[in-house]
């Protein structure tokens, strides 16, 4: 399949927002939820159906995301031990994070965060495993979280951090062949995860309320940016007690709601 020239670039940001508009595609809102001046840097590169990046983040964030239709975004922390939930969904070490469909998602990433990132096509990446005899079950991209082999995983997090952080100058020029085989690599190699993935923990119906609760929360948030929102008007606004409300958001997100708010 030809594909257009691949495009790395590299940016620094000195402010959340900075930092959620940097990647390209994407609509997002970064929050920071710990004090102090916030810095954070972003490496991407695009090959043909393949975005690639890794992004660095100083301070905790609650971020809401949205990558382009019909694509699914697959997430790696990192740092192995580094605690990060989507959706209110705890990712540990041997997890993949992911994400697919027209709607938000929401990370809850503490200070001195890095995450990988592949943002690739939902059908494309069918067709892809379809053809490697590795077709993927239905229901496999609707999970928020995979446990894959440990080995693997470590394997494509070492292989993605020294192309997007140590090859810089030679994924700049890469000729069409070359283009080919990073990109071949790459989606081979989330194949692989992906074909050994087992579905993570089921979401229970308390878990499901609450991430009806935070989205709903979110949303009256972001519609009266005009104004201070307390927690007793949240509450009241949910039908949410104080105490089931801060249980929600401890478990959940991480913090306390005055704390969010």
């Amino acid at each position: 399949m030809t594909q257009p020239a691949p495009q790395w670039r590299a940016t620094q940001s000195a402010g959340v927002d900075q930092l959620a508009q940097s990647i390209s595609g994407w609509d997002q809102v970064y929050d920071q939820t710990s004090p102090g001046q916030f810095y954070g840097a972003l490496t991407e590169l695009m090959l043909g159906q393949v975005q690639l990046f890794i992004e660095s983040s100083s301070h905790a964030l609650v971020q809401t995301c949205k990558t382009w239709a019909g694509a699914t975004w697959f997430g790696i922390p990192v740092q192995r031990r580094q605690m990060v939930r989507v959706d209110g969904t705890r990712v540990a070490p041997d997890m993949l994070a992911l994400h697919t469909g027209h709607g938000d998602f929401q990370l809850t990433t503490p200070d001195d965060f890095g995450f990988l990132g592949i943002v690739i096509q939902t059908e494309w990446l069918r067709q892809y495993a379809a053809l490697e005899h590795s077709e993927l079950p239905e229901a496999l991209l609707t999970q928020r979280v995979l446990q894959v082999p440990d080995d693997c995983l470590e394997a494509f997090r070492r292989w993605l951090c020294q192309l997007l952080l140590e090859q810089p100058a030679q994924v700049a020029g890469l000729t069409l062949q070359g283009q080919q085989y990073f990109l071949n690599e790459a989606v081979a190699g989330l194949v692989q995860l992906l074909t050994h993935g087992k579905n993570g923990p089921r979401e229970n119906v308390s878990a499901q309320h609450a991430r009806r609760t935070l989205r709903r929360a979110r949303d009256y948030l972001q519609a009266h940016t005009d104004r201070c929102v307390t927690v007793h008007e949240l509450c009241e606004q949910l039908g949410s007690s104080p105490r089931a409300l801060q249980d929600c958001f401890r478990k959940y997100v991480g913090l306390s709601p005055k704390t969010y708010l």
